[in-house]
């Protein structure tokens, strides 16, 4: 504080101000795993006191999301916004409550399952289905009795199968389609819970449209884009040949594992890989993937389009249609072990053609 700063106090043109005492860092850290929010309860326990933190609002960088509820503004720099905005709606609805159970899409997001809106509405329920006042923009869920939970970050988040059954009827096919990939491909959940699902689904109202997204499901999908990718060519009735196909060199040497592939005869295939900033964003993640990019064109075989999320509009198909077109002799959606007998997988080439009511192909 400069001579200047000192003048203006004594002449009362600014008042004087107490230095800000620090935020302990054992709470800092529980912000960053809860979103950037704390709650009332979380700050007493490590002593910063009501005072305290109308200061920090005040002052900033702290903001009131609710009663009781703060935003601290300290999240994880490796965080995208939209996993942010996710993890904030969860938390939300569990501070403002201390009785609250995660449920629904909010359950989804605490248990890591990926392909949610980026919007969410903060849901709980209260134990025994009760009633409860919650704070405009949130939702209080009365699901009957208490229901099967897990515990994480020391809070109640109902079951991955529960929560799924909860969240799916609210969401869009590409988003219902991407959040059972996700659970599969984590292995929150297995194949044969997906005909569970359907069932539990058929005793809720307004389930019947989501029920018939169900047989599109593939576990081998490893981010949202991609089933949104796999979504959009199969609308347009070039659906892959198959899914994570590895590829060997010669020597026996491994050169990469495709997003989605076509073969084209020849031993060559069509390769398409779908990268994000939110999925691939990572210096490593893109140097990798440069990598192994660079290694399946090596060969001299192989075609590969790159596309990232905001290219999957109905140019993305297109540009796929064509390649394909140009390949005579191809069946667009032929089964790979009938066009190269001898030299493809049979059992699981055909089984990853084939998706059922209540099945999806898991890749281990």
């Amino acid at each position: 504080m400069d001579i200047n700063h000192y003048e203006m106090v004594a002449s009362g043109v600014i008042e004087a101000m107490p230095r800000q005492k620090p935020v302990p860092q054992q709470l800092l850290s529980l912000a960053r795993r809860q979103g950037g929010l704390v709650s009332a309860a979380q700050c007493e326990a490590v002593g910063v006191r009501p005072s305290q933190r109308r200061n920090l609002v005040a002052r900033g960088p702290w903001r009131r999301v609710a009663r009781g509820v703060f935003d601290t503004g300290d999240v994880p720099a490796r965080f995208h916004p939209y996993d942010v905005d996710r993890l904030r709606s969860a938390w939300s609805a569990l501070l403002v409550n201390r009785r609250a159970i995660a449920v629904g899409a909010c359950a989804l997001v605490l248990h890591g399952v990926e392909g949610l809106p980026r919007k969410l509405v903060p849901e709980a329920a209260l134990p025994r289905g009760a009633a409860g006042r919650c704070p405009d923009g949130f939702v209080v869920r009365q699901y009957g009795p208490t229901p099967e939970t897990v515990e994480i970050q020391g809070r109640e988040v109902v079951e991955v199968e529960q929560a799924l059954v909860q969240a799916l009827p609210m969401l869009t096919r590409d988003e219902a389609v991407a959040c059972l990939d996700s659970a599969l491909n984590k292995g929150l959940i297995r194949t044969e819970q997906l005909a569970t699902i359907t069932r539990r689904l058929r005793r809720r109202r307004g389930s019947a449209k989501v029920i018939t997204y169900i047989p599109l499901v593939d576990g081998r999908a490893e981010s949202p884009p991609e089933s949104h990718a796999r979504l959009r060519l199969r609308d347009a009735d070039i659906a892959p040949d198959d899914l994570q196909r590895e590829f060997f060199d010669a020597t026996g040497r491994f050169l990469g594992r495709a997003d989605m592939v076509w073969y084209l005869g020849g031993d060559r295939w069509l390769i398409v890989e779908i990268d994000s900033h939110e999925f691939h964003g990572y210096e490593r993640q893109v140097r990798h993937d440069a990598t192994r990019q660079n290694r399946l064109l090596a060969e001299g075989q192989n075609i590969i389009l790159r596309y990232f999320p905001t290219d999957l509009d109905d140019h993305f198909a297109e540009d796929v249609a064509k390649v394909l077109e140009r390949k005579p002799g191809i069946r667009v959606g032929s089964c790979l072990c009938a066009i190269r007998p001898g030299r493809i997988d049979q059992s699981s080439c055909c089984q990853a053609r084939r998706i059922l009511a209540a099945t999806a192909v898991v890749n281990d």
